[in-house]
């Protein structure tokens, strides 16, 4: 089920594409020019008929005058762990090259340190050494801003308020995207300032309500409203099945500890945050007679 904060990263994506482009850059001196089509995964990845094979994004770049594509981007907004990813990641890159006939990169962004290693870590291909290496944008790749840099590049300043929110500069990254905002329209102003109060941590926040003589901020913008109100829908009604795959990940993990098999911290990760049910309970069986925890995984 997407998340409040998956939709806004996807929607930034989307409408401000240039933001991964100059991260890619800065990170990892990766050069991407040329006229930017920002592409719908459901449209692109139409080959695939499993529907949870689409991904976020897809950037395709031309050069001035010419109509063949030079490169593609697939961004993935991942904010957990999903083994079903290290599966279907392969899949994106291998269509859209087929169907673009250009160089294709995967790209994740995954604002949380923990998620951000666990997608850097390289996807086997086969049994001869091939591997996929996604270029993952974590908090270690988005800058901290002030308030110059927040006002050239708001959006930026929105993805350094998500990848620091629980850090001490967290305050002053809020200060930084709330000045910001005095320069936008009023649509984006509202919707940045509600993510300032709606995502830093809860001291940063109530020192900000505080310095603007607030109490309880309401969220301002339509955008966030909707989000927040369809996400809030989609909880309930999938809050027992939720339920049950945490109940399922957790016998796994029990298992596994009964038998004394070593988990490494990536394999709790993907069990704990896997959301299929099929596939835990196809480990909760293995898990009781496998001769290590890897083979849970085998196909």
């Amino acid at each position: 089920m997407p998340s409040v904060e998956h939709e806004l990263l996807v929607a930034i994506v989307r409408e401000h594409p240039d933001v991964v482009l100059g991260l890619l850059r800065s990170a990892f001196g990766l050069e991407y020019a040329g006229e930017i089509e920002v592409t719908a995964s459901s449209e692109n990845l139409s080959e695939v008929r499993a529907p949870e094979r689409r991904a976020d994004a897809v950037l395709v770049l031309r050069r001035p005058g010419e109509t063949r594509p030079h490169a593609a981007l697939i961004i993935e907004i991942q904010l957990r762990a999903d083994l079903r990813k290290r599966l279907s990641w392969p899949v994106y890159i291998a269509v859209t090259r087929a169907r673009l006939d250009c160089p294709v990169t995967l790209v994740v962004i995954a604002l949380d340190a923990t998620t951000a290693r666990w997608c850097e870590t390289p996807i086997a291909l086969d049994d001869h050494g091939s591997v996929l290496r996604p270029r993952v944008l974590g908090p270690a790749q988005v800058p901290t801003v002030d308030v110059e840099l927040a006002r050239r590049h708001p959006e930026l300043a929105v993805l350094s308020v998500l990848a620091h929110r629980d850090e001490p500069i967290a305050l002053e990254l809020g200060r930084a995207l709330l000045s910001a905002c005095d320069g936008l329209d009023e649509s984006r102003a509202e919707l940045y300032a509600d993510i300032v109060f709606g995502f830093i941590n809860e001291a940063a926040r109530r020192a900000l309500e505080a310095e603007m003589n607030l109490e309880n901020y309401e969220v301002q913008s339509e955008f966030l409203r909707n989000l927040k109100a369809d996400a809030r829908a989609r909880g309930e009604a999938l809050g027992q099945a939720r339920g049950r795959l945490e109940a399922l990940g957790r016998a796994v993990l029990k298992v596994l500890q009964a038998r004394h098999l070593p988990v490494t911290e990536a394999q709790r990760l993907t069990i704990s945050a896997c959301n299929d049910s099929d596939a835990l309970e196809l480990w909760l069986e293995r898990a009781v007679t496998a001769p290590s925890a890897d083979q849970l995984f085998q196909p």
